[in-house]
């Protein structure tokens, strides 16, 4: 009767180890996708007015999450042809040139931060700039990860392409959460809003669905 009860005990402790061994990993699992889940649904585009003082067109990136953004990218597709591209200023370079011309599909963008660099942290609560594109009179520039060449000798810009309105795809990669993207219009000829989120058709509807009759 001892060894019974003695085997009993024993197998009832390692079950309630293995259950309990369980349990936490399927909380750490959901926790897991929880914090996933809500790091990517705080994760918002937000476009900057435009001004006539600066050419420089920028978004910031708004982490409205509790839990921080670590080594955040961003990435760059623009809609374009390839007779868009022109050549750089005198004396500038870009990746992608009219000796080199290529589609530009998700390439890597600079944040506005001292350096320029390709990837940050994103605190809670916290919002970064990224710089998008430099618009002039004959042309937009996009930078690369290594920055704008018309700000900094020796770096090197995306690409140079002819005045126009474009669309284009931001997308937001981090080790904290899926990548996100947003679509976007550039338009050069917005000084209010020359950056524009696009939204979903869908979303849309259902807003002014939901929007109260004038």
């Amino acid at each position: 009767m001892a060894h019974r009860h003695l085997s009993t005990t024993l197998i009832g402790g390692v079950a309630g180890a293995v259950m309990g061994a369980l349990s936490s990993l399927v909380v750490t699992f959901l926790a897991t996708r929880w914090r996933i889940c809500k790091l990517h649904r705080g994760l918002l585009f937000e476009p900057q007015p435009g001004s006539t003082a600066h050419s420089h067109k920028s978004a910031r990136i708004y982490n409205s999450y509790i839990f921080p953004l670590n080594s955040v990218f961003a990435y760059i597709s623009i809609n374009h042809q390839m007779s868009d591209i022109v050549a750089p200023p005198p004396g500038k370079n870009a990746f992608v040139n009219t000796g080199c011309p290529l589609i530009v599909s998700e390439d890597r963008l600079c944040w506005s931060f001292a350096g320029n660099p390709a990837s940050i942290d994103i605190y809670a609560g916290e919002k970064q700039a990224i710089g998008i594109a430099n618009v002039t009179a004959d042309w937009i520039e996009f930078p690369s990860e290594n920055g704008w060449a018309t700000m900094t000798s020796g770096k090197t810009s995306r690409v140079f392409l002819k005045r126009k309105k474009y669309h284009a795809t931001i997308k937001i990669v981090s080790k904290d959460t899926k990548a996100k993207e947003f679509k976007i219009v550039i338009d050069p000829d917005n000084v209010d809003l020359p950056i524009i989120l696009l939204r979903s058709t869908l979303l849309e509807r259902f807003r002014q669905w939901c929007r109260p009759s004038q």
